[in-house]
């Protein structure tokens, strides 16, 4: 298992962990190009690719869904007071790799939910986060979870249909939500206590 300190720091991802966006973008992309994608339909990272979407299109539908971010809906219910949970154990960062563009929209948006973070950490949208100096990365990227794991680092994967290939071991380890999430960092805490 990773070594992390107590007090550890932990990623939280946005999009597919605290907001909802795909269900956003799955209303935007149906009625723009007419087509019936269902959620469960999206079954792996890259899966726009296979439903004949352009990339600029795929990412024009993501911060479209950000421009209207009074209607994004959270991953679950009483998500605030979930991630509170998390802040108990340690440092929480929101890190993305939202546009520029969209990032105020996600600020306002978090607000509105009262989630409360340390600090927003913008990454490109290109490039995976554990290089970054976290303990503990909460994301539903498989890209972003398997780049921590394989860094030494624990990876907290929030499920979703598009990672649920992933296997799990020892660093790698599926959560259903966040109040599981905060229960398997104080397990991992008390562990190497």
């Amino acid at each position: 298992l990773a070594f992390f300190k107590v007090g550890c720091a932990v990623a939280l991802d946005v999009d597919g962990v605290l907001a909802d966006t795909i269900r956003s973008w799955l209303r935007l992309c149906n009625e723009r190009f007419n087509m019936n994608l269902t959620y469960d339909q999206i079954d792996h990272w890259n899966f726009w690719k296979d439903v004949g979407i352009k990339q600029e299109d795929f990412e024009w539908l993501f911060n479209e869904a950000w421009y209207n971010w009074r209607a994004m809906p959270p991953t679950e219910d009483k998500i605030a007071a979930k991630v509170e949970l998390l802040k108990n154990i340690g440092r929480v960062d929101i890190v993305t790799g939202r546009s520029q563009d969209t990032l105020g929209y996600v600020e306002k948006w978090l607000a509105l939910q009262k989630i409360d973070c340390n600090e927003i950490v913008v990454v490109e949208p290109d490039m995976t986060k554990g290089h970054l100096d976290y303990d503990v990365f909460i994301d539903d990227s498989p890209l972003n979870a398997i780049d921590a794991a394989e860094r030494g680092k624990t990876a907290l994967v929030y499920d979703q249909p598009w990672n649920r290939h992933l296997d799990q071991r020892d660093n790698l380890l599926r959560i259903k939500d966040l109040s599981e999430a905060a229960s398997r960092i104080r397990s991992l805490l008390n562990f190497k206590e």
